[in-house]
C-alpha cells in the first residue's frame, strides 16, 4: 500500500477582530448595527478572511505552484480548525486548540464555517484567533484517500481527547482504511495546548454546546 505524505498548508493565527478593524470596522459595536450593516461587516470580513487562507495557501507550494493548485479549484481537501492564542478546548482526556475536522471543497466549505459560527463565535469569545490547516489529499489514483485521511483524523484525535471535536457532528467515513499517511500528518494535533493559559468549553445553556454537521 503506497504511503501519501501529507504537507499542512497553514495559517497564522487570524484574529476575526483584527481583520474587521483593518477594514474600518469595531466589532465591540457590531450588535448595536442595522441589520443591513452587520450583513456587510460579515461578508466583507469572511471574505478578507478567505483571501489570507488563499495566501496561506499559494505560499505553501511555492514554486511549485500551478492553476491546477488553485485554492477555489480543490475538492478533496482536508482542514483543521483550531483556536489559538493561549486558549485550548477542555475535552475527556486532555485540551487541545482543534475545534472542528473537515473535508471536501475547503475553500467553500471554510467559508461556510466562517459565516456560520467562527464569526459570532468570535464575537462571543472576544477576539480569540483561529488558526487553519489545510491539505489536498489524493489523485485520480486514490480519489478516496482524502476520506480515509479524514477518518483517520477524527479517530486519532477520539483516541487521544476521548471524545470528538468539539464543533463535530458527523464521525467521517466509517470502515477500513485503504492508504496509509505519512509526512507531518499528526500537526494538528501537536501538544501546543501544553502552553495554553486557558481551557474553556460551552455550557449546555450555550447554544455553542450543540454540534455542527458540515453540509
Amino acid at each position: 500500500m503506497a504511503s501519501i505524505e501529507i504537507g499542512w498548508a497553514e495559517t497564522g493565527p487570524i484574529s476575526i477582530f483584527d481583520v474587521a478593524r483593518q477594514l474600518g470596522f469595531d466589532l465591540n459595536r457590531y450588535a448595536s448595527q442595522p441589520a443591513d450593516v452587520k450583513l456587510s461587516i460579515r461578508k466583507l470580513t469572511v471574505d478578507r478572511v478567505v483571501h489570507l487562507m488563499r495566501e496561506a495557501w499559494r505560499e505553501s507550494y511555492g514554486e511549485t505552484y500551478v492553476a491546477s493548485k488553485d485554492f477555489n479549484r480543490i475538492a478533496n481537501g482536508v482542514y483543521v480548525i483550531a483556536i489559538s492564542g493561549g486558549f485550548a478546548v477542555s475535552y475527556e482526556c486532555g485540551s487541545s486548540e482543534v475545534m472542528y475536522i473537515g473535508r471536501g471543497k475547503i475553500a467553500n466549505r471554510l467559508r461556510s464555517h466562517l459565516v456560520n459560527w467562527i464569526f459570532d463565535m468570535s464575537l462571543q469569545l472576544r477576539d480569540v484567533p483561529f488558526k487553519f490547516f489545510m491539505e489536498t489529499v489524493g489523485d485520480l489514483r486514490s480519489p478516496n484517500a482524502f476520506k480515509d485521511f479524514e477518518h483517520l483524523m477524527l479517530e486519532t484525535f477520539s483516541q487521544k481527547f476521548g471524545e470528538k471535536p468539539l464543533i463535530n457532528k458527523i464521525h467521517g467515513r466509517e470502515g477500513h482504511i485503504d492508504h496509509r499517511f505519512s509526512g507531518e500528518w499528526k500537526r494538528p494535533f501537536d501538544n501546543r495546548s501544553k502552553k495554553c493559559l486557558w481551557e474553556i468549553r460551552p455550557s449546555k445553556k450555550n447554544p455553542w454546546f450543540k454540534e455542527f454537521k458540515d453540509e
